[in-house]
């Protein structure tokens, strides 16, 4: 049994972490638990139903609520820190691979517990031909409450049917003003470059720009464009932005999730002056880049070349 026994970043990277534990248990036959996921875990439906949120998902289950599953973190917490359990610590300084390291090693008979940052971002670039290989249930598995996929639904299908083209973009300011020193924070008229660049590309066709921010953005300034923006719920956009037929925005686990999810191409911006061009639109089994260490983990990063 694995057990994920630590918080790892946001939404979409704890997605991607569980995506990636599943497909291991998948390929060798084992059970995943994820405590760590409790505060996204009643958006799904198959971890609202389930509040030790297990894969496989079990026949009979017992839901659970915020107060039960903060409970069942911490409990896990605990039974890893009293050192009676085997416990696999995930460095950060090196990007992960499950064959290359040494983990499957280190798991013993019954219950491993794991934490660390692996399959943070890019750490897991190595990976995405087993979540290629597994996408079809790991994509069942994560399928947003009944009330989240009927109001992704109507919002596409009426984009739908007045455009020719639809690209989703993730406008990523607020906390991205910090993280990595600003690296990938980007004002709305250097987006609004980015997305004049994506529209030339299909000349003689209605785009329509799907826009999702954590920054409520002035429609003024949008005037030039035909665009929607998404309803500003968390699972909602994200899942939104994997209906679209291209996905743009900023290095960031959040589109990466929507690109595997909805197997739609994602163009990571690294440069504001590049003019677009098709085939830098790519899908996530595609994703390469080059790791970047620094003794400072919050500045080691992923600088993505494809």
């Amino acid at each position: 049994m694995l057990v994920i026994s630590a918080k790892s970043g946001q939404l979409g990277n704890r997605l991607l972490l569980f995506a990636n534990f599943m497909a291991f248990a998948i390929e060798n036959k084992l059970t995943v638990l994820n405590p760590a996921f409790d505060d996204y875990a009643e958006f799904f439906e198959s971890t609202a139903r389930d509040f030790l949120c297990r894969y496989p998902a079990p026949p009979f289950a017992i839901p659970g609520n915020k107060w039960l599953r903060h409970k069942y973190y911490n409990l896990n917490r605990n039974l890893l820190e009293s050192g009676r359990f085997n416990t696999i610590d995930i460095k950060r300084d090196q990007p992960f691979n499950w064959s290359k390291s040494n983990v499957s090693e280190q798991l013993k008979p019954g219950i491993n517990f794991f934490q660390g940052w692996l399959f943070r971002d890019g750490w897991f670039a190595s990976e995405t031909a087993s979540l290629h290989k597994h996408g079809t249930a790991i994509r069942a598995y994560f399928q947003p409450l009944k009330r989240h996929q009927t109001n992704v639904s109507k919002l596409i299908s009426s984009i739908r049917s007045k455009t020719d083209i639809l690209i989703g973009i993730h406008i990523r300011q607020g906390d991205y003003q910090q993280h990595q020193d600003g690296r990938y924070f980007y004002q709305l008229e250097q987006y609004m470059k980015v997305m004049e660049s994506a529209r030339s590309l299909f000349q003689n066709k209605k785009v329509t720009f799907l826009i999702c921010s954590n920054v409520k953005q002035e429609e003024q300034q949008l005037e030039n464009f035909s665009y929607v923006f998404g309803s500003n719920h968390i699972i909602e956009d994200m899942y939104s932005l994997a209906e679209c037929d291209y996905i743009i925005g900023p290095p960031s686990s959040y589109t990466m999730w929507a690109s595997f999810y909805g197997e739609r191409p994602l163009y990571m911006i690294r440069d504001m002056n590049k003019a677009l061009e098709i085939k830098d639109f790519i899908h996530f089994q595609q994703w390469e880049g080059i790791f970047h260490y620094n003794e400072d983990w919050s500045k080691s990063f992923w600088e993505w070349t494809h």
